[in-house]
């Protein structure tokens, strides 16, 4: 049986990304955005070389309920060998040939804290080519590609089950496993969330793409970051795509917001590249695990007998697989009830959040009404305005009228005062000194 790896389990991380306030970003150039992931592949590069050697631990398990010589191949860890403690049993339901099991059948593993069975059709004591590992135990169940091979990396799909206090969730990983010359690459997905993540991890560090499109109460549709696996933080050139068409990028350091940037096309591109790569597993492994159920379903239709029973073990516990479809409809309903409490949850916020609209819209109308009040307030003092400085003009040109008609009063009395002089002088009298003097006597002398 291989050992299958375990892979971190990482959250949804909600960024807070701080506005901009219209500035200019500064645009990051290729040698600037290359310089984290160069100094992680150097890294890993040396990695490589100094594990070029390596090869996985394995030992050849002969089987308690076997008589006849039927060893298995188990995968080890040398410094924990699970194999020598006094908790470890391996049985093989299936046949035996030149010493090693054979064909159609099941391993069965059991330690203190768990029970990891095995289906599949083996030559020379191992698996080949596709199988189902489950564990009644943890709730796992693994199926898809099976090689031993260390260097040709499975495709597989793995559920894992968890239930605390009553709180179910159900999480699904599809992808490739790593080998010592490529990373692993895989999906997760949640049956109880709106998100799905994509990932590429190499031993040092990981490209991790979130997903969140479907979910409704996010304003975000993609969120694409580099992750330093020895520190657990995010470092490097990350950025987000948010549902209103808008892009923010920016620069971590050891999981730190550093500034808002400009990233070029470049760089999302590769982004596109690494999530394309990723999908293209993931289809792969969905057919590997198609395969590896058919062979599941052979081996059920093998054991699923009244007349099979077996003595190395529980024969209902044997046969627990053969009422998987019971199990199935009971988790069902739990399923069922966890997705009615979500919709109702996500209904009460649908409608907090149109409640709250509202509340935005009638401040909104309320604030566009005090505006266009304020405004024609405005313009009727303006109209006011306009009417008082029209009748101070009038009367300004009404004033001017009455002091033009008074000047030319003035003037005419003052013209008549001189005709009137100049008509007493035309009647001939002068005085002159003591007396009047007659100019027309003194003409005639």
């Amino acid at each position: 049986m291989r050992v299958i790896l375990k892979f971190f389990i990482f959250g949804i991380l909600m960024t807070i990304i701080s506005g901009c306030s219209g500035k200019s970003l500064p645009i990051v150039e290729q040698e600037e955005l290359d310089k984290y992931e160069k100094s992680y592949i150097a890294e890993y590069q040396t990695t490589k070389l100094q594990n070029a050697n390596y090869q996985p631990s394995f030992k050849w398990v002969q089987p308690k309920n076997k008589k006849e010589e039927c060893k298995v191949y188990v995968g080890i860890n040398p410094n924990d060998d699970r194999t020598i403690k006094s908790d470890y049993s391996l049985y093989w339901d299936g046949e035996c040939r030149n010493g090693y099991a054979f064909n159609l059948g099941r391993e069965i593993e059991n330690t203190m804290l768990s029970n990891i069975q095995q289906i599949g059709y083996y030559d020379n004591g191992e698996v080949t080519d596709y199988c189902v590992q489950f564990d009644p135990i943890n709730n796992f169940e693994f199926s898809g590609e099976c090689s031993s091979n260390f260097n040709k990396p499975n495709h597989y799909v793995k559920k894992i089950i968890t239930e605390k206090n009553g709180d179910l969730n159900i999480v699904f990983e599809l992808g490739i496993m790593s080998s010592p010359n490529n990373p692993s690459m895989f999906m997760k997905t949640w049956v109880f969330f709106d998100a799905i993540e994509y990932y590429k991890v190499y031993p040092n560090y990981a490209y991790i793409i979130s997903d969140i499109t479907k979910s409704e109460f996010d304003v975000r549709n993609y969120e694409f970051y580099i992750k330093d696996l020895k520190t657990d933080k995010f470092n490097g050139f990350s950025f987000a795509t948010l549902k209103d068409g808008s892009v923010k990028a920016f620069e971590t350091i050891d999981g730190n917001f550093v500034r808002n940037v400009e990233l070029p096309q470049s760089y999302f591109n590769k982004a596109n590249s690494i999530l394309t790569e990723i999908r293209n597993e993931v289809n792969i492994a969905l057919e590997a695990q198609r395969r590896a159920l058919i062979i599941k379903e052979k081996y059920i239709n093998k054991i699923c007998k009244d007349t099979v029973k077996v003595d190395f073990m529980d024969n209902n516990e044997y046969k627990a697989i053969c009422k998987e479809d019971e199990k199935n409809a009971q988790l069902k309903i739990k399923i069922d009830a966890k997705l009615a409490q979500i919709a109702q949850q996500k209904q009460a916020k649908r409608q907090q959040r149109n409640e709250e609209r509202l509340i935005q819209a009638r401040e909104a109308e309320a604030m566009a009404a005090k505006r266009q009040a304020s405004a024609a307030q405005a313009s009727a003092e303006a109209q006011q305005y306009a009417n008082t400085n029209q009748m101070m003009q009038n009367n300004l040109n009404n004033l001017n009228n009455v002091n033009n008609n008074l000047q030319m009063q003035n003037l005419n009395n003052n013209l008549n005062n001189i005709n009137n002089t100049l008509n007493n002088s035309n009647s001939g009298s002068y005085n002159n000194g003591g007396g009047y003097y007659n100019e027309r006597s003194l003409l005639q002398k």
